[in-house]
């Protein structure tokens, strides 16, 4: 990983993070335990800090900046813009983005290529499509109909990955 100071501020990452060698971490970031952080991304804190919780996996070639806040067990996926506040057990689908000042609540899921636009807000448990989302249902974390809507089964495959690219070595800090 490539991490460098801004105003003063160094990144704080934790030491159970899986952290890719061309990361680039830049200013006020803190990025919790168990988290994977894969190739490409940038998490660049020029304006506001940025936190990102604990067992937190955002894929290749995302972008975090401007007052991202990340809770705990949440997955991003590839590609994505990511300048919101994003609650605990959510997903976020492929290229979907978080402009500035947008939430989406905890036990979502924002589909892939999906917008929440400056300062709107997806409430819990919902289900949220289109540019710019829009609520399409809600979800049932209980419901195994909406299974494939919920977090869980990719942090599952995350975090299984993780110890595999840890068991060989990928991207240690020794």
């Amino acid at each position: 990983m490539i991490t460098l100071s801004y105003n003063g501020k160094s990144p704080q990452v934790a030491a159970s993070a899986l952290v890719a060698d061309n990361v680039y971490l830049i200013g006020d970031v803190v990025i919790g335990e168990n988290c994977t952080i894969w190739p490409g991304v940038v998490i660049r804190s020029d304006t506001t800090p940025i936190y990102i919780g604990n067992n937190v996996h955002i894929e290749d070639n995302t972008v975090l900046h401007t007052a991202a806040h990340i809770e705990d067990n949440v997955m991003i996926g590839h590609s994505c813009t990511i300048e919101g506040f994003v609650g605990h057990d959510t997903l976020i689908g492929n290229t979907a983005a978080l402009m500035p000042m947008s939430r989406i609540g905890a036990y979502s899921t924002l589909a892939a290529g999906s917008v929440i636009l400056d300062g709107k807000e997806i409430p819990e448990y919902s289900f949220a499509v289109g540019s710019p989302a829009k609520v399409h249902s809600k979800i049932e974390v209980d419901n195994p109909d909406h299974a494939m809507r919920t977090v869980g089964p990719y942090l599952e495959g995350m975090v299984q990955l993780l110890e595999s690219y840890r068991a060989q070595g990928i991207w240690s800090r020794a």
